[in-house]
């Protein structure tokens, strides 16, 4: 590594603090909006692809966005702020990236004034200003906040399951899988008219499910129909997941953190509402013996919190 990359790297975090304001909103479909936000430092966003998540920082009950730290500690002094000072902070999924544009598009399910960041998508204006926490192009090495396995991509089939929320993840994960990528993606909306054209390699099937009485039944339905056909389900292939989060202020989160020593027969990605999510590991791992060296349960949300 040169002196000036190292420079560089040891100017820059992972992740840093990009200033934007919002340049256009387009209605994606009834409840999806995309918001494309610019600002001059954008030019040095990193284009990760796949399911890699930000965080969206919007103007507290105050309006602005003055108060807010962009310091090593800021979380933590983010948390000591006055609740009238405090800005809204939210997860979400880069959708696309345009360095030479100075873009980033950020698509955001709009129900109504539900929430601020919901409240947001509805009514953003141009030049609205918010802050994006995400990966900077300059640092050199691995920015984190990417959990799809694209090294198993061309090895082992893919099951990629979410909701609404994790459908601007699981678009991006369909452009950038190799044509050679085989499995199931199964996605849920509320209704009909929320389902979108996304393409994907030939021996990707995805398919769309219109929720019921019940989040997630019917697309356990159709991945119980899947795993059913799949001749390597419960083979043991070792490997161990850690449960980042699952309690009472945070939604259920499970990744691997021991991949073991074989390619398993099967790479399961899986996110949306946590009680959902939690549902769908039940029947995975519980009833499937699916094992624990390529999967992700991730909690984008939980039904009736606010999540940071």
């Amino acid at each position: 590594m040169s002196t000036m990359s190292v420079a560089v790297q040891q100017a820059v975090r992972p992740f840093e603090m990009f200033r934007v304001a919002v340049k256009t909103t387009t209605r994606v479909s009834p409840h999806l909006v995309r918001v494309t936000f610019t600002g001059l430092e954008l030019s040095e966003f990193a284009d990760n692809g796949y399911d890699q998540r930000i965080k969206l920082i919007l103007p507290g009950t105050d309006g602005t966005l003055e108060d807010m730290p962009t310091g090593d500690t800021w979380f933590t002094e983010w948390r000591q702020l006055d609740s009238a000072k405090r800005p809204v902070i939210r997860t979400y999924t880069v959708r696309a990236v345009r360095q030479a544009d100075a873009e980033v598009d950020i698509d955001m399910v709009d129900h109504g004034d539900s929430g601020p960041a919901s409240a947001f998508a509805g009514s953003a204006l141009p030049g609205d200003e918010a802050i994006l926490y995400g990966p900077h192009a300059a640092y050199d090495g691995p920015h984190g906040g990417l959990e799809f396995r694209k090294d198993l991509e061309e090895q082992t089939d893919q099951l990629i399951v979410g909701d609404e929320s994790a459908g601007p993840a699981v678009a991006s994960i369909l452009e950038g899988l190799s044509e050679r990528a085989r499995g199931l993606v199964c996605l849920e909306v509320g209704s009909a008219d929320d389902v979108l054209d996304l393409r994907g390699p030939d021996g990707v099937r995805i398919t769309w499910c219109v929720r019921g009485d019940e989040r997630g039944q019917h697309q356990r339905a159709v991945v119980r129909e899947w795993l059913d056909s799949h001749p390597a389900v419960g083979r043991d292939e070792g490997g161990e997941t850690t449960v980042l989060a699952d309690g009472q202020d945070s939604a259920y989160w499970e990744v691997t953190t021991d991949r073991g020593d074989d390619v398993p027969p099967l790479s399961a990605w899986i996110a949306g509402e946590s009680s959902a999510v939690k549902s769908m590991r039940r029947m995975l791992v519980g009833e499937y013996d699916v094992p624990k060296s390529a999967v992700a349960f991730m909690g984008y949300w939980r039904e009736g919190h606010s999540e940071c």
